[in-house]
């Protein structure tokens, strides 16, 4: 295969298995790495003082292309991290070349063995249009698994597709204080339904979830049961801080009681773990200590 074959593929894994972002170049270097022992391949050009003495006394695809070795790399990134994913992306690129029609020595030193995927019908020559269909489908995945991985994963894609109210709280219990809006339906005890977009206020127990509904709180399940419901966050982080006495707000917040989520309007009291888009409390019975927590918010 040649250099963007691999580089793709390994992309791709690394997308598809949600690598961090900054260790895809990683995986991309170690996915060319192999190819050192050849000195007209990318590798060997810009390692060619290496590539040279690699090829004369190793051969191509031989025990530089070995799992053994690669995969000592890859355990050696369980003490200094980034060779972890260098040794990841080498050993995508092994594993790939299994598809090569002339195969790959992949046990080497161990065992002179050719190691092939499939039957020789269905193995690719290096350099043909069936590797260039496979780059494109590897680039197609790779476009894909971003996109998924900026929705929140295969989770989160599934939750936007399906409507799951469980699958909507689980994703909102991973926010934090970010700012989010539950779009769907619910029904209310008496039988009525009703479509609308709710702003999330807080979780109440395992499986409970307050919402805004209109100027008031709504309590689900108590007052109404979801339907279908997504979610949907923006880059927004609501401020917080735990009273251990209580505080009157000066703008709109909301404050948890032990129990339920409670709206506070200006001017009224406040107490408990406390959210607000911008936090303004005038404090009482708090320790120095606190008092200064929450005049940082401000």
């Amino acid at each position: 295969m040649t250099a963007p074959t691999h580089v793709a593929f390994a992309i791709t894994c690394g997308i598809v298995a949600g690598v961090p972002e900054t260790s895809l170049g990683l995986l991309a270097a170690g996915a060319i790495l192999p190819d050192m022992d050849h000195p007209q391949s990318a590798a060997g050009r810009l390692f060619f003082f290496l590539s040279l003495p690699l090829n004369r006394y190793l051969g191509h695809r031989k025990s530089w292309h070995g799992f053994p070795l690669w995969g000592l790399v890859t355990v050696a990134g369980l003490f200094f991290g980034p060779l972890w994913w260098v040794g990841a992306g080498a050993l995508s690129h092994v594993f790939l070349d299994c598809l090569n029609v002339s195969g790959v020595q992949a046990l080497s030193p161990f065992s002179e063995k050719v190691c092939v995927l499939f039957d020789r019908r269905f193995r690719l020559v290096t350099g043909s249009q069936a590797e260039l269909a496979l780059l494109v489908l590897f680039g197609t995945f790779a476009w894909a698994g971003h996109y998924v991985g900026t929705m929140g994963g295969f989770r989160s894609l599934i939750a936007a597709i399906t409507g799951s109210p469980r699958m909507a709280i689980e994703q909102y219990r991973k926010k934090g204080t970010r700012l989010c809006f539950l779009r769907g339906k619910i029904r209310w005890k008496n039988g009525r339904t009703e479509s609308g977009r709710w702003q999330v206020v807080g979780l109440e127990g395992f499986r409970g979830i307050a919402v805004m509904d209109g100027a008031r709180v709504l309590h689900v399940p108590l007052e109404a049961d979801i339907l279908t419901a997504r979610l949907e966050c923006t880059e927004e982080t609501l401020q917080a801080v735990n009273l251990s006495g209580w505080a009157v707000t000066r703008k709109e917040a909301w404050f948890f009681d032990g129990s339920w989520w409670r709206h506070s309007r200006p001017g009224e009291i406040v107490f408990g773990q406390v959210l607000a888009r911008k936090l303004e409390l005038e404090v009482a019975d708090l320790g120095e200590d606190q008092q200064g927590d929450v005049r940082n918010q401000d």
